[in-house]
């Protein structure tokens, strides 16, 4: 046994899938394979079980599952402390192109305050993503939309800003001004990929019985923006954001519409890079859109 087998192992406990496991620990799907297969072979244990397309824990495998987890959260632990007295203070952060829009202050905040921490900013092209690297210890702080890991047992969340969420759409698109969530059921939407979990969250915000059109589906921001200035269709944002767009026009919802953002982490404790930057989060200006989180307006469905 070694410690990239119990990676491998949780990796895939985690995702279901032996081929997630790999894509996300970026190594190929064989490698995940062999040594999972060594891992049962040298304990004569059987871990996994197919039911269905996924892969689900046998007894034996979600004991020693509960243990590898433990054992690596040890592990990292020992590394970052061996590196922080190597090689001095660090913090990684990851985040979504649309969200870092919202972190960016921080970070500014941040890096003036503290400019001998060396700080690593990642992207990741979704929540789930942004989740995934926080949960494998691949960053340490995740930031953005909190609703879409709220049920991840995986993370501690500390929400920061209860942001506004508009709709962007094309010049003259014909919509009231606030709007209802049921009339945008007569527009075409540039929605975020079909079974991911934020599309399955702006479905259900649809009446019983109504389904958004979607013109274009895809997780890139920067064709979301394209596709509402070529009037393609409109898309779901922070007002913040799209204060800033140009060739669109945007409105806000009635009854409003806000969901929580900030950051989460892994349950273990955090850095003392990582506290003080939620410090400077909790003492940050707020963005134009955003209020306390802890005073949050409801939207009736």
């Amino acid at each position: 046994m070694n410690i990239q087998q119990l990676r491998y192992l949780v990796a895939a406990a985690d995702l279901g899938s032996v081929s997630a496991a790999a894509r996300q620990l970026g190594v190929s799907q064989p490698v995940v394979s062999r040594a999972l297969h060594g891992l049962e072979r040298e304990y004569r244990l059987t871990l996994f079980q197919q039911t269905g397309r996924c892969l689900s824990l046998t007894d034996a495998g979600h004991s020693v599952v509960v243990r590898a987890r433990r054992a690596l959260q040890a592990c990292d632990e020992v590394e970052r402390t061996a590196r922080r007295i190597a090689l001095g203070a660090e913090l990684s952060v990851v985040a979504t192109p649309t969200n870092s829009n919202l972190l960016s202050p921080i970070v500014t905040s941040f890096a003036k305050q503290h400019p001998t921490t060396a700080l690593h900013l990642r992207r990741a092209a979704s929540m789930e993503e942004v989740a995934g690297m926080v949960v494998a210890g691949n960053a340490e702080l995740g930031f953005g939309d909190l609703s879409e890991v709220l049920d991840d047992a995986k993370v501690v969340t500390r929400p920061i800003w209860s942001a506004e969420i508009v709709i962007v759409s094309p010049l003259g698109t014909d919509l009231p001004s606030p709007v209802r969530i049921d009339e945008l059921a007569a527009i075409r939407l540039v929605l975020p990929a079909a079974g991911t979990k934020r599309r399955r969250m702006i479905e259900d915000e649809f009446a019983s019985g109504q389904r958004p059109q979607a013109a274009l589906a895809t997780d890139e921001r920067a064709a979301w923006i394209t596709s509402a200035q070529q009037g393609i269709g409109s898309f779901f944002s922070y007002r913040t954001v799209a204060n800033e767009l140009e060739g669109v026009e945007f409105r806000s919802f009635s009854p409003p519409k806000r969901i929580d953002v900030g950051f989460f982490s892994r349950p273990e404790s955090i850095s003392d890079e990582g506290l003080e930057m939620l410090r400077l989060a909790a003492e940050c200006p707020m963005p134009k859109g955003c209020r306390s989180a802890d005073v949050r307006a409801k939207v009736d469905r």
